[in-house]
């Protein structure tokens, strides 16, 4: 990764949709789904305890903001559905790089929830970003593979 490209880290219901949502959004250089905030190495889809399903975008932040990725990525998934109606699989959480992340995230999770889009108050946790465990080869671009 250069110096001009950022990493955003996202959890917010099942994969898959994230990345082929996330994917065709200008400034998005790269993705690939995995898991993350969890407390095993190596997680996999059958042994990931208290991993998130995550999505990796690296992006071109002279083409688009991280506040502009965070925007899109609460109109995608519910942030107001906490983890005993989704499970912590599919839990709604940023995992910050970086102090400048963590700011832009506080203050987009506040706009959220005071748009009152939802029907429930926004649950969306931000966390330190810790390692992002990529996911099984089958995972990657799943809805390219299988479109229905």
């Amino acid at each position: 990764m250069s110096e001009s490209t950022e990493t955003a880290i996202l959890a917010g219901g099942c994969f898959w949709p994230a990345q082929e949502l996330l994917r065709h959004r200008a400034g998005v250089i790269s993705i690939r789904v995995g898991y993350t905030g969890g407390h095993n190495a190596n997680p996999t889809a059958g042994d990931h305890p208290g991993h998130a399903e995550a999505v990796e975008v690296i992006f071109d932040p002279e083409r688009t903001s991280y506040r502009d990725i965070l925007e899109f990525f609460f109109q995608i998934h519910r942030p107001d559905l906490g983890e005993a109606l989704v499970g912590s699989d599919y839990r709604s959480e940023i995992f910050y790089t970086s102090d400048e992340q963590r700011r832009v995230a506080e203050a987009t999770i506040a706009d959220a929830d005071a748009s009152g889009m939802w029907p429930g108050k926004v649950v969306t946790k931000i966390s330190k970003a810790g390692p992002f465990w990529e996911a099984e080869a089958e995972d990657q671009n799943y809805l390219q593979h299988y479109p229905r």
